[in-house]
């Protein structure tokens, strides 16, 4: 062999750098969003409240004269403040039901706090010492349990009252400018990438309906199967239990949490320890089968997205987001999906996001109707 011959490389340089050079950019992405997720999460929970209102906007519009057109973007803002108040309304009846009934298991609810902060301080002094727990149980002025957490609360409320402002107020100015910005698209790079861009957006709402619609059932299922779980052991307030799971269903992992959380401690209160075991046990068993196998496949089917796709996408979302991510995994995975197949470079790998083996399949299936 001559020695001035260079050594064929095994691998294409120019391959691998391509590929060094996208995973760095995904890194690069999925740190911005996280940094940048006080912008990005109204910004894309706006996207779709304005996407699943379009079609009430412009039922209005077609239906009234053209100098009163603002008609339809104030009956697409009814629709969500509606909502809103629903939803808001709905838990505000529940806590006033509770707390209507709650003065008769006071008693049994302080001695619970009582022993639960005995328990702390006791474990306090096992792990840090006898020094150290007797400091650390004694409480800084003004450190009262139930008033830092009456704040934390209400700060907590605050910052998601403030967010839904912003959302609604964003979604409300993307439905304003929307025929503007279709122009732009238009006079910059088409009207055929207008045309595209719409197909696209058109699939993203359709399937976004669609994922509310199945959530709604799911939620409806999930507080049957808590009223029939609780309802042998004679617990207080079973179906407020239950209309709870289906409301908080909407709100994925901290929804879950809270939604059990109580039923729990009602029964502690009411009965004792083993039975709260035993409801907690049956709630874990429902809240796992309906929100890890029945609540995943079924999104999947009605979205055309995979499962395990959902799943990995709940997760990473969760983490970039925290329960705002969770609650927007889902119809993130069909947007990013659907855009894919709408981007020649990106189309042959929509396929991995969907539940079918062909992306041509794929992109039957999200098509717009």
């Amino acid at each position: 062999m001559d020695s001035g011959q260079r050594r064929a490389w095994p691998f294409d340089r120019a391959k691998i750098g391509v590929s060094l050079l996208s995973i760095l950019t995904l890194i690069a992405v999925i740190w911005l969003l996280q940094v940048t997720s006080s912008i990005f999460i109204p910004m894309t929970a706006a996207f779709f409240v304005a996407v699943g209102v379009a079609p009430v906007s412009r039922w209005v519009q077609d239906r009234v004269p053209a100098r009163v057109g603002w008609l339809g973007y104030a009956a697409a803002m009814l629709v969500i403040l509606a909502l809103i108040a629903a939803f808001v309304g709905s838990l505000w009846f529940v806590a006033q039901s509770v707390a209507a009934q709650f003065p008769q298991y006071a008693d049994e609810f302080q001695k619970l706090l009582a022993d639960a902060q005995a328990w702390v301080n006791g474990t306090k002094q096992d792990i840090l010492g006898d020094a150290a727990g007797a400091q650390g149980a004694q409480p800084a002025a003004g450190a009262d349990p139930v008033t830092s957490v009456a704040l934390a609360v209400l700060d907590s409320l605050r910052h998601t009252a403030l967010t839904l402002a912003l959302i609604v107020f964003l979604a409300l100015l993307m439905l304003v400018e929307a025929p503007v910005w279709r122009e732009k698209v238009a006079n910059t790079l088409g009207r055929d990438s207008v045309a595209e861009a719409m197909d696209a957006v058109t699939a993203i709402a359709q399937k976004f309906r669609q994922y509310l619609v199945v959530s709604s059932l799911l939620g409806i299922l999930t507080g049957v199967l808590y009223v029939l779980w609780l309802w042998p052991f004679g617990l207080d307030f079973i179906f407020l239990w239950g209309f709870l799971a289906f409301l908080l269903n909407y709100i994925p992992l901290a929804g879950s949490l809270i939604a059990g959380a109580l039923p729990v401690m009602m029964a502690v209160l009411q009965k004792d320890p083993g039975t709260a075991l035993i409801v907690a046990g049956g709630i874990l068993v429902i809240e796992q089968v309906m929100g890890n196998l029945v609540a995943p496949w079924v999104q999947g089917k009605q979205l055309s997205i995979s499962p395990l796709v959902i799943m990995f996408q709940l997760m990473l979302w969760s983490w970039l987001w925290g329960v705002a991510g969770a609650l927007l995994a889902a119809p993130m995975a069909v947007m990013i999906a659907i855009a894919m197949t709408h981007i020649d470079g990106l189309r042959p790998f929509a396929v991995y996001f969907s539940d079918k083996s062909d992306v041509k399949d794929f992109e039957e299936s999200t098509r717009a109707e």
